[in-house]
C-alpha cells in the first residue's frame, strides 16, 4: 500500500534545517568567537568546520527525503527527458511548476555532485552524464549560490532555501496535479 503521508520526509527536512539552527545558535557563535584567533573571523568555519561542505551534504539529505517519500507514495514519473532516469524531477513533475522545478533539478545534480563526486568537486567524469542544471560554466542557482563550473559554494542560507523548496514540493504532492508549464530545466545553463 502506498504511503502518501509526507510527514516522515518533512521530519527529515526539519532535521537538515536544525543543522543550520545549531550552527547559527548564539551559544555556538559565542563559543566560536571565543575560541578563534583574533586574526580569524569569529565563526565556526574558523574552527575547521567547512560549512559549504556540510551544506552540500545537507542537500543530499533533502534529496533522500524527497526520494524516499516519492518511492513510498508511488510517484512514478517515468523517465526524465534530461537524465534518462526516474529522478526526483520526473517523480514530482506533476505537482511543481517553474522555479521549484528548476530547484528540483539543482537538488538532483547537487546530490550527484556531493554523493558521487568527491564531495562537491565536479570533474570531467561528472559532466559525462547530462545534468539538469549544472554545467561546466558559471550559473546562479535558485537558492542564490553560484556554481562556478566546478563547485557550488553553499552556505546555510542556501541550505535553508533548499529546505523550503523540499517542504513546498512535499506539501504540493498532497494536492491534485498541476498542469505542466514553465521553461524546460534542460535548457538552463546550456
Amino acid at each position: 500500500m502506498a504511503d502518501e503521508n509526507p510527514g516522515r520526509a518533512l521530519g527529515m527536512v526539519r532535521r537538515v534545517e536544525q543543522m543550520c539552527d545549531f550552527i547559527e545558535h548564539p551559544a555556538i557563535k559565542a563559543a566560536a568567537a571565543g575560541a578563534t584567533p583574533v586574526t580569524m573571523p569569529p565563526e565556526v568555519g574558523a574552527l575547521g568546520f567547512d560549512i559549504s561542505f556540510w551544506a552540500g551534504f545537507g542537500t543530499v539529505g533533502l534529496w533522500a527525503a524527497l526520494d524516499a517519500f516519492s518511492e513510498r507514495a508511488g510517484l512514478g514519473g517515468g523517465t526524465c527527458d534530461t537524465c534518462k532516469r526516474n529522478c526526483i524531477m520526473a517523480r514530482f513533475s506533476s505537482c511543481v511548476q517553474d522555479e521549484d522545478r528548476v530547484s528540483l533539478g539543482e537538488l538532483e545534480d547537487l546530490r550527484q555532485l556531493y554523493a558521487h563526486n568527491y564531495a562537491g568537486e565536479a570533474d570531467d567524469v561528472y559532466f559525462e552524464r547530462r545534468r539538469h542544471v549544472l554545467a561546466p560554466s558559471r550559473i546562479e542557482l535558485t537558492c542564490g549560490a553560484e556554481f562556478n563550473g566546478r563547485q557550488a559554494r553553499l552556505d546555510l542560507s542556501h541550505l535553508r532555501a533548499y529546505c523550503g523548496i523540499a517542504r513546498r514540493v512535499l506539501e504540493a504532492s498532497l494536492r491534485p496535479s498541476l498542469p505542466v508549464a514553465g521553461p524546460s530545466v534542460s535548457d538552463r545553463g546550456r
